[in-house]
């Protein structure tokens, strides 16, 4: 299992939707397996898309609602293939409004950590380099 992701952000106090951005650039092919999104109590969204080498952007997935208690791991279908060179990009959002009802402390800023009462922001992603284009169905 690999990662795009970031320890450095601050969530400001009753900010409803902060973003945080992290990207992996692909050094050779991959075969794309599975996603797995993972932030604690303050996400509310996360996404991750594919920029080709050619330019060329596709989403890949995307959690309009995302749960701290459901933490899952996508695996596609038909596995993806990546050419070296493209860039995977993992896009999460975070609530630490009032308005949230997971949120510890909607008074306080946030930052990265390892308990559930701060915050994470860690784009997992399932990978099988030097894989061949055949591997994958298009």
């Amino acid at each position: 299992m690999y990662a795009a992701s970031t320890v450095v952000f601050r969530i400001p106090p009753g900010k409803a939707d902060y973003a945080v951005k992290a990207q992996h650039r692909f050094q050779r092919d991959g075969l794309l397996l599975s996603l797995q999104p993972h932030m604690h109590y303050r996400g509310k969204s996360f996404r991750y898309e594919a920029q080709y080498p050619d330019g060329r952007k596709e989403l890949l997935l995307n959690v309009p609602d995302y749960d701290f208690n459901w933490q899952h791991k996508y695996v596609f279908a038909e596995p993806k293939w990546l050419p070296r060179g493209t860039t995977l990009r993992a896009i999460g959002v975070y609530d630490n409004s009032a308005a949230n009802p997971y949120n510890p402390d909607p008074t306080k800023e946030v930052f990265f950590g390892l308990q559930s009462e701060e915050e994470m922001f860690i784009g997992y992603f399932g990978v099988i380099w030097n894989a061949p284009k055949s591997a994958a169905k298009d």
